[in-house]
């Protein structure tokens, strides 16, 4: 599907908000509801990590076709209707733009070792890191400049063909796209986040349903911005704002859907290629505590985490493709009530065969 016969079959977000969800009918509150989070369909990955080239490898993607066609059906199955669909950040594997990454990236990158380069070996220096990328751009026919705007081998393909399995969404239930560090890159450019609005929309914006406001934020902007500062500070200075209206109370709830993590498992967790730097998640959840945000759902980890930090809920979900844990491809149901937020993940074989649980279904049922 090319990107204009995508733009026909997706409500992507333009001018900040989803027309999926017009705000003058949907800020009331209305009743229970719930939506489908979904993570990292990341086509290409599974390959990859199998061989042991996830920096260079990719050029098969066809189980994570499979699993991201069940988890449409499955989907598509449930009866109420979830109100929408979310993934959260990494659609497919091949990166944007291959620029060499920032002297922060590589640094804060290093103790993760073989996860996140397998192919650099155990000399764990910044020239070497640089060296050996360098090395690979040429290996692919990409000289550093024309490199900016290219992208890795199979990234259009990879695009082509999930936006192919995500066109059977039923029509009813709204996508909302997240944008994740395989979308705009680990250290995003104009270039690169230009891309990701051309073909999935706006990489950050809010949108109401039912008396719920939704923001979608780009935690790339927070893991680093070097080459892109300006965009940093607009969607600082939009997030503010819709921040004010949360704090000032005039919705039922707040939540954030974002790709990284700000923290796997507690506030005080280490630095990671997973979460986000100490300072950056201590500012962000105080800020969105503040104003009352109830819970942040996110991805990356490829697997399921999360804790509770000043009654925030930080709710880290685990692949639709890739596992790198012991948890299985899956989705997660969130349930809104007045009162609370009540999430619960399931294997695409559990959401398959049995559906929600009636639990969680009778929670829909309350005044």
């Amino acid at each position: 599907m090319s990107t204009a016969e995508a733009r026909g079959v997706f409500h992507r977000a333009r001018g900040r908000t989803l027309d999926a969800f017009p705000s003058e009918k949907e800020r009331e509150w209305k009743g229970p509801f719930y939506f489908i989070q979904g993570a990292d369909p990341q086509f290409g990955l599974m390959k990859a990590w199998s061989t042991g080239e996830c920096d260079s490898g990719g050029d098969e993607w066809g189980q994570e076709t499979r699993l991201t066609e069940q988890a449409v059906r499955a989907v598509n199955r449930l009866n109420p209707k979830p109100k929408f669909f979310v993934l959260c950040g990494d659609l497919v594997h091949a990166m944007p733009g291959l620029v060499l990454p920032s002297h922060n990236f590589i640094t804060r990158a290093m103790p993760c070792g073989h996860r996140l380069f397998p192919c650099l070996g155990p000399l764990w220096t910044l020239s070497s890191i640089r060296t050996k990328i360098t090395s690979y751009l040429c290996w692919c026919g990409h000289d550093l400049a024309h490199s900016r705007t290219a992208g890795m081998p199979w990234r259009k393909e990879q695009t082509e063909d999930l936006q192919r399995v995500l066109r059977d969404v039923d029509s009813e239930i709204p996508l909302v796209f997240v944008s994740g560090n395989h979308d705009v890159g680990n250290v995003p450019t104009p270039e690169t986040i230009e891309e990701f609005q051309q073909t999935w929309g706006d990489d950050y914006f809010s949108f109401w349903v039912g008396g719920v406001l939704f923001l979608v934020l780009n935690s790339q902007f927070l893991y680093d911005a070097s080459r892109c500062p300006a965009l940093k500070q607009a969607q600082d200075q939009w997030l503010d704002q819709q921040l004010s209206i949360a704090g000032q109370r005039k919705c039922q709830h707040a939540i954030v859907f974002q790709h990284i993590p700000l923290f796997l498992e507690s506030i005080d967790e280490d630095d990671d290629y997973f979460n986000l730097s100490k300072p950056v998640r201590k500012e962000m959840v105080d800020k969105l505590s503040k104003a009352g945000v109830k819970a942040v759902f996110s991805g990356h980890y490829h697997r399921n985490a999360g804790g509770i930090y000043q009654n925030l809920d930080m709710v880290v979900s685990s692949a639709i493709g890739c596992q790198l844990g012991k948890d299985t491809h899956g989705l997660r149901v969130v349930v809104v009530t007045a009162e609370k937020i009540v999430h619960r993940y399931y294997s695409l074989d559990e959401l398959s065969e049995k559906g929600v649980e009636d639990d969680l279904m009778d929670l829909l049922k309350e005044k």
